[in-house]
């Protein structure tokens, strides 16, 4: 199968969308036809062919990716039996949209705000920061849905709003003045059509207290016939089912410029994000510390009695 485009259409820059909810998710459907409706962008499409949702940067690594072409009006799309990772790696390898890498990557838009910590568990955020890693530069979108207030018009409005944003990363890539070692993360507020505007926040951090609640037993007769009470007896021959709740969550962060209370006060969040999310600089010192301690050029043995007071570091 070939794609021909005209000489208008290559002139513009291409978009790969992928998200964490799938090739059937409203905020990834409703993104690629405000994309469209600007006539200003080429879009491509890869996505996971289910919902992804919370898998992180997992990656598809022992197991092939089938890839199937899915018709979405004025885009190339496929689906993909992958994590977001993958969609986004596989989206700009070249492989799939003819030797074209894209020029931005937009993952979402989620339904639901990513910020925090829950970047760590963020198939969103994931598959813009695989585009990062692979070169392209990204953006990972996400609404504040809320059950029995949000809609999808509210959804639309939030892809509108971050078309600024998009064109500004596009227009600063091309002249070669977008930080090369970051990609966004843009988090957009509830009550989207009242929003205040842009704000740069920092990423806030969560302290989240989780209870797993049973809700299922299943007892299993092993093949030389021991009885249901046997297996439930023998701890290996039972399988018990958990559901994970989020009982409580304390904010540890102070401030306005924070992603969560800017969002709160109604901003649409810009964070930026680095390919690692390392640990603070302030901390080198109490590994230096350490590692002098330890290090088997200055001590032949181990001596108990010698563990540095690492208190002065705190």
């Amino acid at each position: 199968m070939e794609v021909k485009l005209s000489k208008e259409a290559s002139a513009i820059p291409t978009v790969l969308v992928t998200n964490e909810g799938g090739i059937n998710d409203y905020g990834l459907r409703i993104l690629v036809r405000v994309l469209l409706s600007t006539g200003c962008f080429r879009v491509f499409v890869c996505a996971p062919a289910s919902s992804q949702s919370g898998v992180g940067h997992g990656i598809t690594w022992h197991q092939d990716l089938c890839v199937k072409p899915v018709k979405i009006e004025g885009a190339i799309a496929f689906a993909v039996t992958g994590t977001p990772a993958d969609c986004a790696s596989l989206g700009v390898s070249g492989v799939l949209f003819y030797g074209t890498t894209p020029d931005l990557v937009l993952s979402g838009i989620n339904v639901g705000n990513t910020c925090g910590n829950t970047i760590c568990y963020s198939g969103t955020v994931a598959a813009a920061q695989e585009a990062f890693l692979q070169g392209v530069p990204s953006i990972a979108l996400s609404y504040g849905w809320r059950n029995n207030i949000s809609s999808t018009h509210d959804l639309k409005l939030a892809a509108e709003s971050c078309l600024p944003i998009i064109s500004f990363v596009l227009n600063e890539t091309k002249n070669k003045t977008f930080p090369p070692q970051s990609f966004l993360n843009i988090n957009v507020p509830t009550n989207v059509s009242n929003h205040k505007g842009f704000r740069l926040a920092n990423l806030g951090k969560f302290k989240m207290k989780n209870d797993y609640t049973p809700t299922a037993n299943m007892h299993v007769i092993n093949a030389s016939g021991a009885t249901e009470r046997d297996a439930f007896s023998s701890p290996s021959q039972e399988q018990l089912w958990l559901r994970r709740d989020i009982l409580a969550i304390a904010n540890l962060d102070e401030g306005d410029d924070i992603d969560y209370r800017a969002i709160q006060a109604g901003y649409i969040t810009i964070t930026l994000l680095g390919a690692l999310f390392s640990s603070e600089i302030p901390t080198f010192p109490y590994l230096r510390a350490w590692l002098r301690e330890i290090n088997p050029n200055h001590h032949s043995s181990y001596d108990c009695s010698e563990i540095p007071d690492w208190s002065i570091y705190k």
